[in-house]
């Protein structure tokens, strides 16, 4: 059923300080399915970076010694520095998290660098993209997770924590942050139009990537001496590479820009779901939930949201409620949270 307007606390996924972090629903389970995952990336890619290193006393030219230790080495220091920020280590998930309330002087910034007064007087620091910094200066709650100068900050309606540090003083050049005006239509809703900008860089940043793949891939394929039948198929399986790389890139840069404007729908669509089962969760940290939810012509039609956030399907299962950006219909449907970075898709029917 629609609601008009969305009331400005809408329910939503929260930590829960009653049990220890590493048994909560949902977040545990996400916790070890991507500690392992990041465990698997960084230890398969030291191979790789070795067999590159290796490359380099075969004289078969540098191209393929500085394409295996520069793609493969960036890997390994993307999995080290996402599982320091994101992966908790395993002794906090036998702590709580501890709920802070920030008072309405207690939230300031520097840039990016968000700094949180605690009870106690000192002051959390935490680098926070827009759509954060947005959702604390409207919610003003926290979860914290760690008890010694650096902790785990967990924020209300997304599953995924980040790492900062506490300090006596607040971040230099700091200024107060004014509370985030609210909006109950996903197109003028601020925090997420501040996360679809992050999603369209991120996208960005893909593609980016994608077209150095290409390139380097190329420079693969134009510096390999195809001398025999062996070399031959290098050259090949390279020239593949680079082809798929550039559609690839030209496909992720294509989906970016659909994310740099605001969210077309003016109003959100509250459903009741009931969900099959639990939040299932892939080897990499998505997830899977599905079950039956009510259109508003009273309806009955099953629900599925495949390889998503694991924010989208922790909403769904915590709240027993699906929000649609516009008119609910058969097939698939922007989904999301109100007021929060949480983005999705959910198929209807």
């Amino acid at each position: 059923m629609q609601i008009v307007p969305v009331p400005e606390r809408v329910r939503a996924f929260e930590f829960d300080s009653a049990m220890p972090s590493g048994a909560l629903p949902i977040f545990g389970e996400y916790l070890d399915r991507i500690g392992r995952s990041l465990t698997n990336q960084r230890l398969a890619g030291w191979p790789f970076v070795l067999l590159g290193v290796s490359q380099f006393f075969t004289g078969n030219g540098v191209a393929i010694p500085v394409f295996l230790v520069g793609l493969f080495g960036f890997f390994q220091v993307f999995w080290l520095h996402r599982g320091r920020v994101w992966v908790p280590e395993k002794r906090l998930k036998r702590e709580r998290f501890r709920r802070v309330d920030v008072a309405a002087d207690g939230l300031v910034a520097a840039g990016r660098t968000v700094g949180v007064r605690l009870p106690d007087g000192r002051w959390l620091r935490i680098r926070l993209d827009e759509a954060f910094r947005l959702l604390l200066a409207g919610d003003r709650r926290v979860w914290l997770l760690g008890s010694g100068p650096k902790v785990f900050v967990g924020f209300p309606g997304v599953v995924r924590v980040r790492r900062a540090r506490i300090h006596d003083t607040p971040p230099a050049g700091a200024v107060a942050v004014a509370p985030t005006a609210w909006s109950g239509s996903p197109r003028l809703d601020p925090v997420l139009a501040a996360h679809r900008r992050r999603h369209a860089r991120d996208l960005r940043e893909a593609a980016t990537f994608l077209l150095a793949l290409a390139g380097f891939s190329l420079w693969v394929r134009l510096d390999f001496p195809a001398d025999d039948r062996a070399s031959g198929f290098v050259v090949l399986v390279f020239t593949g590479i680079a082809a798929l790389a550039l559609v690839a890139a030209i496909a992720v840069a294509a989906r970016s820009v659909a994310y740099l404007g605001p969210q077309p729908a003016d109003h959100w669509t509250e459903l009741r779901a009931v969900p099959d089962g639990p939040v299932r969760m892939s080897p990499h940290g998505s997830a899977r939930v599905s079950g039956l939810t009510m259109l508003a012509d009273g309806r009955v039609v099953p629900f599925r949201i495949h390889d998503a956030d694991p924010s989208m399907a922790a909403n769904v299962a915590a709240t027993g409620r699906l929000w649609i950006a516009g008119v609910p219909r058969p097939g698939r449907a922007a989904a999301g949270v109100p007021g929060y970075p949480v983005l999705g898709t959910v198929r209807l029917g």
